[in-house]
Parts: C-alpha cells; structure tokens; sequence
C-alpha cells in the first residue's frame, strides 16, 4: 500500500494505565436504515475512526474497539500509538511508562524525543492531550488525504471535529459541504455514505484503504 507504511506495534491485551472516560462504545444500529436515517450516524463515526486509527498504526482493530469498550479515551489513544510508533518502542512499553507519572511530556523526555523528531508543536501541546490529539490527527489527516493546514483550519472553525473530519475526507465530494448538510440536517452521515455505496463498517474501511494508499 502506497505510504502506508506499518510499524509493527503490540496488541492491546490490557490497557490498565490508560485514561478512562464513562463512554461505552457499543452500538445497537450499525447499518443505514431508511426508516431512521439518523440511527447509525454514531456507529459512523465511530468505526470511520476507529478504522482510520488501526490503519496506520497497524493495530487490529478490534483492539482499538475492545480499548474503548473498556474506557479508554480516543484521546489517549491517538497520542499512545503515535508516540509508540514514534519511539519505536511497543503499545505496551509506553503504557508502563505512562501509569508511573501520566504526564506526556516527562514520558518526552524519559524517551529522549525531541522537537526535531517531534516538531515544536506536538512538544508545546504535551500538557493538553485534547490538543495534542487534535494536532495528531491533523497531521495524519494531510498526510493521507494530502489537504493544507489551512484547510484543516478552516474546517475546523466550522465546527469539525476528528471523527467528522476523516468521514468528510473519506466521502467523495468537498468536506465543508458534506457536514454542512448534516449540521443543517438536510442529510445524515448515513444517507451521504448509503449514497455513495458505503453501507457498513467494511466497505468503510476498504474505502479508507483506497484513499490512503492513493497519498
């Protein structure tokens, strides 16, 4: 797969040190129902995420979902693979190192990274995961999807947000115009995907494959 190179990281048999929220991740509706079309536009989401996550850390899946399931935040979930990958360390070695101070930027400097392997920013927002993440994705965002800071910014200012961003960029079209649509509830995230043949958690993620190899 073009660019999509994968660092082989450990599975996540226990995530016992990570930051937990109340956010059970289950989903009743997970396919577009027309009766409803509003339903499954969470599981959407979700699992446009999710799958954009294991992609390129190279995680299974079903590991990303068991994580939240059990509570573990997208949030500390983005900057735990990425600082895996990163240090080239494992999934499970960041978590140790983690659960003993729960700070980011000390686990910067236990690991030795600098802001030449990590840029100015990333090493600024260490003490504001929701940033930090935020940055993460966006970095990913232009890398797979080959779109400007500016645009990312500017999407963002609409009200954007990580799961909306990659479900726009994942669907043919412009990005502002699809949640635009939804924010003004002229369309659901289901209906633009059933319109464009995505109908389920597979097609979703095959068609993430394609886009990002295409970078």
């Amino acid at each position: 797969m073009k660019n999509l190179i994968c660092f082989i990281l450990l599975l996540l048999p226990v995530l016992s040190g990570a930051e937990s929220t109340v956010n059970c991740h289950c989903f009743q509706d997970r396919t577009f129902n027309h009766r409803d079309t509003v339903a499954a536009d969470p599981y959407f989401l979700a699992t446009t995420q999710n799958s954009f996550l294991s992609l390129i850390y190279c995680v299974d899946k079903r590991a990303v979902v068991k994580a939240k399931m059990s509570g573990t935040s997208g949030t500390h979930l983005w900057i735990l693979f990425d600082v895996a990958k990163r240090s080239q360390k494992s999934i499970n070695q960041i978590e140790m190192i983690y659960a003993q101070n729960k700070r980011w930027p000390d686990i910067f400097r236990e690991l030795k990274l600098t802001s030449k392997q990590l840029g100015d920013n990333y090493l600024q927002l260490g003490n504001n995961p929701e940033q930090l993440a935020d940055h993460i994705v966006d970095l990913q965002l232009r890398k797979y999807f080959s779109i400007t800071a500016n645009e990312i910014r500017n999407w963002r200012n609409q009200g954007m947000e990580r799961k909306e961003l990659i479900l726009a960029l994942l669907l043919d079209g412009e990005p502002a115009t699809h949640y635009n649509q939804v924010a003004s509830g002229m369309q659901t995230w289901g209906e633009l995907l059933y319109n464009q043949g995505l109908l389920d958690g597979k097609a979703i993620n095959l068609q993430l494959k394609k886009r990002m190899s295409q970078s």
